[in-house]
């Protein structure tokens, strides 16, 4: 169990120290293995490795490549259709 009781920040960050213990090892833990790599949701054969960024939030559901491609062709973010 994991209970790191953080304390609010002021840029917004959420604090911990008012999450029940049982939650916050739900928030922790992870519901996958960590030992899984998920395929690119555009060309499904290579691991998700490129982020697509705008603005301050961004995406992990691409590779890379797949990822230079969208930018290069001036594709909106596939997740939210953002720019890119």
């Amino acid at each position: 169990m994991c209970n790191t009781n953080m304390s609010v920040s002021t840029d917004g960050a959420i604090s911990t120290s008012q999450i029940p213990a049982s939650e916050q090892e739900t928030l922790v833990r992870p519901n996958f293995p960590l030992n899984v790599i998920e395929p690119c949701v555009i060309c499904r054969g290579e691991p998700k490795n490129g982020c697509i960024v705008h603005g301050k939030t961004g995406h992990l559901m691409s590779c890379f490549t797949c990822a230079k491609k969208l930018k290069k062709r001036n594709k909106p973010c596939p997740v939210c259709r953002q720019p890119i």
